[in-house]
């Protein structure tokens, strides 16, 4: 039976930045945990247009005991594009700090990260193998501001974001893994990105890839197109509880149960989603299994 909470909410799937209560306890977590909050944390939008709200994100750092340091966005950001933040800390304690670049996933109200997504012909990477084309052209358009930011770091580096976030988090973390201070990277809800080849560039970046249960995201582009996810999963099952790579038998299992109870208990009701496969994709459900988990991840 479940006790971790989750939620069906329409809302929390499509505009998750209206949920807020980020860090209950106050307090920088563990690295899942910490990633898997400051993923969400990236959708923060103005009330006005989808620029980063950074007042609230820069309120939300400075409660942990973090610090922003920068904040960038493609060409007419108020429009639509990418957006990322890029925070270091604790500040309490130099000796354990470490700067994390958080990246904000898919906006179902922005029509670019809609196409963005949809771009899933693989073009050659420029660190080897190849990639998803509207998630590479994606990054480019931050490249440029992100490249110099980077210069300026000189701490162990976490690439994190959830969906569309998580993509450009692992493209990333690709591209910068070679001139950056001990590169991870945390995923959460995660498309795949590229092939075998780009998958190998990645062979020496410690990489936790979480996956929730049922949710579809995770499960495309399809291998058949020549994809394959970087590193093995960290599984969520219906209950909240995670394992370390599963065996697919077990997931199936799972999966199974988990959209037969979501039928019965959630998919009818107002202001829900009505099949798990989307509901799961949230990212306070991500964010509620991690912070529950009691080991370090």
């Amino acid at each position: 039976m479940r006790t971790i909470p989750y939620s069906p909410a329409k809302s929390d799937l499509y505009t998750p930045f209206q949920r807020g209560q980020y860090f209950m306890n106050n307090e920088a977590q563990e690295p899942s945990s910490l990633c898997a909050e400051l993923s969400r944390l990236a959708y923060s939008r103005q009330a006005s247009n989808k620029s980063i709200d950074a007042g609230q994100i820069h309120t939300v750092l400075q409660r942990i005991g973090f610090a922003d340091r920068a904040f960038l966005e493609s060409p007419n950001a108020a429009v639509g594009g990418i957006h990322c933040f890029i925070a270091a800390g604790p500040t309490s304690n130099p000796a354990s700090q470490v700067a994390v670049i958080a990246f904000r996933g898919t906006d179902a109200d922005d029509p670019t990260d809609i196409g963005t997504d949809a771009e899933a012909i693989l073009k050659p990477w420029e660190k080897g193998g190849h990639v998803h084309s509207g998630f590479a052209n994606a990054l480019d358009s931050v490249a440029t501001s992100l490249d110099a930011a980077l210069r300026s770091i000189n701490l162990p580096v976490l690439f994190t974001g959830h969906s569309l976030g998580a993509a450009l988090a692992t493209l990333a973390a690709s591209r910068y893994r070679a001139t950056l201070n001990n590169v991870s990277l945390y995923t959460y809800g995660s498309p795949l990105v590229g092939d075998a080849g780009f998958v190998a560039t990645l062979k020496n970046v410690p990489t936790f890839r979480f996956r929730d249960c049922c949710d579809l995201v995770t499960r495309v582009p399809p291998e058949a197109l020549g994809y394959r996810h970087v590193g093995l999963p960290h599984y969520i099952d219906r209950d909240g509880i995670i394992s370390f790579d599963p065996s697919q038998s077990s997931i199936a299992e799972d999966r199974l149960a988990a959209e037969i109870e979501y039928t019965a208990d959630y998919a009818w009701k107002a202001g829900n989603v009505r099949v798990r496969d989307l509901a799961d994709h949230s990212p306070i459900n991500y964010a509620w299994a991690v912070s529950a988990a009691k080991t370090t991840m």
